[in-house]
């Protein structure tokens, strides 16, 4: 979805309308319970509200529509002073996604604070659903803190409606959502690193081209591959298997896929090819 060059980040109308374009996609029987993931871009009131509002289920039940979402929080002013308001004991080990313990990190909710602290309500015009979660690990010996930064941890936030579970497993749900990151540079793998004119409808044409190509790899690897193909990038694809001089021939009302003796990977090639046929023999 292209925007003007001189679009912000942080414009919320924008989020909202990707928002309704990924609700759009889901099927209507899988959309009674959704998880919406952003990163810190999307801390905005009008997106965290338009989230709340379409979480039906508090009100209505079994026959609402249950929205949770784990957005990126900013570490302003605002959240390190309930930072600073935390006692060791508030904090507690992280887990990992295995919900193994991650010594290396601590998590606290920082809700009571912000909501209730010596200040008063920090945050009286959010909704009232939304719980904040910091997380801080050791600063690395070779990083020097910034000016009003701590000396010894680094810290990060992020805002929640999930009203129940502990924190530790909310932070590590929170986390999965760098798996986007992955799927951009795929996106760029696939052609959207340039776009090839300056004419905005023909860009906007090779972008939606680039996705329907990181769409279809992503099948490929999901029900054809296996091993380290499974998971590979788009790169390692192009090499080992999308490049591959084989053909496919048609004779007798049979298929034939032909790869050449030699490639080092045609194995891989003939797996994959005998998966998709056992799904889809025609």
């Amino acid at each position: 979805m292209l925007r003007p060059g001189n679009a912000g980040s942080f414009t919320a109308a924008d989020h909202i309308d990707v928002l309704r374009a990924a609700f759009a996609q889901i099927p209507a029987g899988w959309r009674t319970d959704v998880l919406v993931s952003i990163d810190g871009a999307g801390a905005s009131h009008d997106v965290i509200d338009h989230l709340t509002s379409l979480n039906t289920a508090p009100e209505h039940g079994a026959r609402g529509r249950r929205v949770e979402y784990s957005i990126g929080w900013p570490v302003d002013d605002r959240t390190l002073a309930a930072i600073g308001a935390l006692g060791e004991d508030h904090w507690c080990d992280a887990v990992d996604t295995d919900g193994n313990v991650d010594v290396n990190a601590q998590v606290a909710d920082l809700t009571g604070i912000l909501r209730h602290g010596k200040d008063g309500d920090r945050l009286p015009t959010w909704p009232t659903s939304m719980r904040v979660i910091a997380r801080r690990t050791p600063r690395p010996v070779d990083k020097p803190a910034k000016l009003g930064e701590h000396p010894d941890y680094e810290y990060g936030a992020f805002a929640t409606n999930t009203p129940a579970g502990q924190i530790q497993f909310l932070d590590a749900r929170h986390r999965t959502q760098a798996h986007v990151e992955d799927r951009m540079k795929q996106v760029k793998a696939c052609g959207a690193r340039n776009l090839p004119s300056i004419d905005y409808g023909r860009n906007a044409a090779w972008l939606q081209l680039a996705a329907l190509a990181v769409s279809l790899t992503a099948w490929l690897r999901h029900i054809a591959l296996d091993g380290d193909l499974a998971t590979a990038a788009t790169k390692t694809l192009r090499l080992r298997i999308l490049s591959a001089p084989a053909r496919l021939v048609t004779h007798a009302r049979r298929r034939t896929l032909k790869i050449p003796p030699g490639w080092r990977w045609a194995p891989d090639i003939a797996d994959g090819w005998d998966r998709l046929q056992a799904l889809h023999p025609a």
